[in-house]
């Protein structure tokens, strides 16, 4: 006890060092989860990430990741020398915002020549918001921006992409243990069939459907990804 009468353990001083130094064990757990290491500095303050750092870890380019810190969704410091820094703290914060908004939405990866309105008909009628992406480039930018609970990828004949767009989710270590569904525009052959259950599909539907079972089936889905 100190000659004012006040224990070391009361004194505010102590306390924040305290809550500094597990503070400090926090962020060097959420940097390890992501596989990158970052070492506290002797007075314990924490590092940064680059964008380039973040877009390893996200698997985007850190070009994206400058894109969400001019829009500010991400927070940086902008250091004298031009380049950015973003607090690992802030950085976990940013990927459960994005995961708490992706709950209420679902990605549609539209096909050339395929009208997928009545996919969001369903989507939107189940209280969920769908978004749609054009392209595969754009279903990309959008998976990570908006980190959707269920991918709607529709397949038709000679697009590629559609594939191209399944086999890269499932390689972003962000969006790989998110659900599937592929639409078709035809039934699936038994070669597709069996590489859309190598990715993972939760379901597999052609055309022509019945609107209330696509949309039983979105329900079951993301009810299961809850």
């Amino acid at each position: 006890m100190s000659e004012h009468g006040t224990t070391s353990e009361g004194n505010p001083k102590e306390r924040r060092k305290r809550k500094q130094r597990s503070q400090q064990v926090v962020v060097a757990e959420q940097a390890e989860a992501y596989g990158v290491s970052i070492p506290q500095d002797a007075s314990g303050n924490e590092r940064f990430l680059s964008p380039n750092d973040i877009g390893k870890i996200l698997n985007v380019t850190g070009e994206a990741v400058k894109q969400w810190i001019y829009r500010r969704k991400l927070p940086a410091v902008k250091l004298a020398n031009g380049y950015w820094k973003v607090k690992v703290t802030d950085f976990e914060t940013f990927l459960r915002a994005r995961h708490e908004i992706g709950k209420r939405h679902v990605l549609i990866a539209d096909a050339k020549g395929v009208d997928n309105s009545d996919v969001a008909k369903a989507i939107d009628a189940l209280g969920a918001q769908p978004v749609i992406a054009r392209n595969y480039a754009d279903a990309l930018l959008k998976a990570m921006d908006h980190y959707p609970a269920l991918f709607v990828i529709t397949i038709s004949d000679g697009d590629t992409d559609s594939w191209k767009l399944a086999d890269k989710i499932r390689g972003t270590k962000q969006l790989r243990s998110l659900p599937i569904m592929f639409l078709s525009s035809k039934q699936l052959s038994d070669v597709d069939t069996e590489r859309a259950v190598n990715l993972g599909a939760q379901a597999m539907l052609s055309r022509p459907f019945d609107f209330n079972l696509l949309k039983d089936e979105i329900n079951r889905i993301l009810i299961r990804s809850m």
